[in-house]
């Protein structure tokens, strides 16, 4: 049993290889190219080098702060910060497992908590945006 013809040969032409479509004698044509996504524009000349702040954790928000050097070092210290604290929370939940739901559960429930939570990082973020 022999196969069916291929639709596709391949000829040198000028010292360069071109494949031929058999079934309308010319050479292929590669499909175009998807065209590159575009690029999202930033608004308002942000960039990088800006903070932009939220509702949920900024009384004051949406804010734009500006990130120089020293305001780059004590957001990579509250990085710091952060990570080590979560560490010793995980850590403590697996010693306390039943507190550690109950405290879960009073964070995110209690709405007084709550705002005071977010008044003390809208202050940290005044201090970082006069640092600034």
């Amino acid at each position: 049993m022999r196969p069916p013809p291929s639709r596709y040969k391949v000829v040198e032409r000028g010292r360069r290889l071109e494949v031929i479509d058999t079934r309308t004698g010319a050479p292929v044509v590669r499909a175009p190219a998807p065209s590159s996504p575009s690029r999202k524009q930033s608004g308002a000349g942000i960039d990088s080098d800006v903070l932009v702040t939220r509702r949920w954790y900024d009384d004051k928000a949406p804010r734009a702060i500006r990130i120089n050097y020293a305001t780059r070092a004590r957001l990579l210290n509250l990085r710091w910060g952060i990570a080590i604290a979560v560490a010793m929370l995980v850590g403590l939940s697996f010693l306390f497992w039943p507190l550690a739901v109950f405290l879960v559960v009073a964070l995110v429930a209690g709405p007084k908590l709550r705002a005071q939570l977010r008044a003390g990082s809208t202050s940290w973020l005044d201090g970082l945006d006069q640092a600034a």
